[in-house]
């Protein structure tokens, strides 16, 4: 039996491959890192809440476009200042933690209060107008604006002007439908809705024979809109009426020709008259309902300090994220910083269409837009964001620098350090427009839903979690200098082509590259920050970092667009423009990196060979230095012994 199990060979354990450790990594994460994971993830899906949709909450309360583009235009120098000063208390304080949480509070406080803004409602006034339609046969009457005294005033003809109908709105209210002439019965109809438990209106009737692509019913208020409706005016000659014909829009996603379009109008047979509110008919002046000036001061100052809190939020988390993956990756364990940040891509990919759609839906019901949804969701994503943020117990083992003014000062004299911060910034006035006006762009321009705003988001974010997770790997070898170009080449691809995007839908391939814009950007970003912050000082570079990105050169760009959006009179246009810098700027920045690289690499080869030539004696010379020192002898210069001094008696 002995020499049988001797002669049997011994069984060798089976090495885990790969795929099974990866799989134990993904079922058993760093505990460590949790905490961190799980703020990132709320903080963030709190911010996508609301930050999207803040431009649309700031017209709709009655900010104008000028005073937008005033405010954006402040905002940046306050959001530059305030991150570098708060990331470097923390770094005084030597706990991100503490100061986290009271910019969380702040945060939560200060945007709470952008809902108790004073509305200034600014609304063009029209004369008294009647719609009445049988079957397509369209005909306007309106009254004379009070006050005049001469009143023949004809409408205009949209189709004069321009080749493509100018854009108008048709608010109908006040309607009576009749079908006595038809075989339809309205009354019955209605009845059998109420019979079977469904609400239904005569709004929704007109809607459903007119159909309900082109006419939307407020049920808040009874209202009916016409949407993507194009007129014709016939007949405008009559002192106070006229004749018109509606036409379907083209759908631009589809085709934009005009003779898709098609005559459009409710059942033979069939009578309507409301009242209407129109463009198409000579304005009769307009109507403030409110202050502009309190409306404006309160709001900046919310939204400053809002501002402020969240920016510093931001910093600290980069900071405390880039710190703790530093420590992991330290002591042997997993902590890449791009698959911590991914966390807060699944945040934005869930959490900004949840709540489009919701604020869609609450919409729809009263009749009005309605932005308490999206705030209620932030504030209690930042109450969660709180609680996990006070379970972070990792000790940072933060470096103290004593002297904390030189080690700033080491920051502004470092070349290398200042032009990454200015490119931070020409990639910020690019972000800050694409921010400000894409969800304007989309909404006002090509009648997008708010759900599809939040779509957009979700699109880059989900495209971006594959690649987060090999992001520090691709940057350690592509290097920070080409991801800033990489970035502005992909800023120009997005801009070109918004500039020629006439149907909401497809702005979805180009949201797409904010995989380089932005995700691929904050991870180049925070690899350059690691290696290059001096101790001590790395929260406060990560603020100038956001405050040269995220503040004035996001402000910056928000208002050079409001500018260009204004000149121009397209927001086409001014995509097309910010195309043309971007690719300008990624041209002039390649061109630097190229030659400041190939001299450096010659630098470096020369330093190499000068190493190499006197590498022996250098190292002779320190090792005899340190005998010296341990025997308690001192020399002022020990030298290699040369030949003649071993012969010499």
């Amino acid at each position: 039996m002995d020499d049988k199990s001797e002669d049997r060979p011994a069984i060798v354990p089976r090495k885990r491959t790969d795929s099974v450790r990866k799989a134990k990594n993904f079922l058993h994460p760093n505990m460590n890192l949790l905490p961190l994971k799980l703020t990132l993830f709320f903080f963030n899906g709190a911010s996508f809440a609301t930050q999207p949709y803040l431009t649309i909450h700031m017209k709709d309360i009655g900010i104008n476009d000028v005073d937008i583009a005033l405010m954006y235009a402040i905002l940046p120098f306050c959001v530059f200042i305030a991150p570098p000063i708060v990331g470097f208390f923390a770094d005084k304080l030597g706990n991100y933690v503490r100061v986290l949480l009271l910019s969380i509070i702040g945060c939560a406080v200060f945007h709470t209060l952008l809902l108790a803004v004073p509305t200034n409602l600014h609304r063009v006034n029209y004369p008294d107008t009647t719609l009445q339609m049988v079957g397509k046969d369209v005909n306007l009457t309106w009254e004379i604006c009070p006050g005049e005294d001469s009143g023949c005033t004809h409408i205009r003809n949209p189709e004069e002007k321009d080749e493509d109908p100018i854009p108008i709105f048709f608010e109908l209210d006040m309607c009576d439908y009749n079908c006595t002439n038809s075989k339809f019965d309205i009354k019955k109809t209605l009845e059998g809705y109420t019979f079977l438990g469904l609400s239904m209106t005569i709004e929704d009737v007109i809607c459903n024979h007119i159909g309900r692509k082109h006419c939307k019913v407020w049920p808040g208020t009874n209202k009916i809109e016409f949407i993507r409706v194009n007129t014709n005016v016939s007949g405008n000659y009559d002192c106070g009426r006229a004749h018109i014909d509606f036409y379907t829009d083209s759908d631009p996603c589809i085709t934009n020709s005009l003779e898709e379009e098609k005559p459009l109008g409710i059942m033979d047979n069939c009578f309507m008259e409301c009242k209407v509110r129109t463009n198409l008919v000579k304005e009769c002046g307009a109507t403030d309902k409110g202050n502009r000036l309190i409306t404006n001061g309160i709001y900046f100052i919310f939204r400053m300090l809002a501002t402020m809190a969240l920016a510093s939020c931001f910093i600290l988390l980069d900071a405390q994220t880039i710190r703790m993956c530093e420590l992991e990756e330290m002591h042997g364990q997993k902590g890449a910083y791009g698959r911590q940040i991914l966390y807060k891509t699944l945040a934005q990919a869930i959490i900004s269409p949840s709540v489009g759609w919701l604020m869609d839906y609450i919409s729809a019901q009263q009749g009005r837009p309605n932005y308490a949804a999206s705030f209620i969701i932030q504030d209690i994503l930042l109450c969660v964001s709180f609680l996990c943020a006070y379970k972070i117990k990792v000790d940072l083992e933060l470096p103290k620098n004593n002297d904390s003014m030189k080690g700033i000062k080491n920051i502004f004299t470092n070349f290398e350090i200042v032009l990454f911060l200015i490119m931070m910034f020409v990639c910020g006035c690019m972000y800050g427009f694409v921010e400000t006006f894409l969800f304007v762009f989309l909404k006002e321009d090509l009648h997008a839903p708010i759900f599809l705003l939040g779509l957009t988001i979700t699109t880059g974010a989900v495209v971006s979690i594959p690649f987060l997770y090999y992001s520090d790997s691709i940057v350690k070898k592509v290097g920070c200098d080409k991801v800033i170009v990489i970035a502005l080449f992909m800023y120009t691809v997005r801009y070109v082509g918004y500039s020629f995007v006439n149907c909401a839908w497809y702005a979805f391939p180009f949201e797409v590259l904010e995989v380089f814009t932005y995700f691929f950007l904050q991870v180049g970003a925070a690899e350059f920050i690691k290696k290059n912050a001096p101790p001590g000082l790395l929260a406060t570079l990560s603020g100038l970092k956001g405050g040269s990105h995220d503040g004035f050169g996001k402000g910056l760009g928000g208002l050079i667009g409001g500018v260009l959006i204004e000149v121009t009179k397209s927001t086409h246009r001014a995509f097309w423009y910010f195309g043309v810098a971007s690719f300008i700027a990624s041209i002039i920045y390649a061109s630097f990196v190229s030659l400041f690289l190939v001299k450096k690499k010659m630098i470096k080869s020369r330093n190499t060979s000068r190493v190499e030539t006197g590498e022996f004696i250098r190292t002779n010379n320190e090792i005899e230095s340190f005998i010296a020192k341990a025997n308690g002898e001192e020399r002022e210069d020990i030298r290699r012994p040369s030949i003649a001094d071993t012969q010499s008696p």
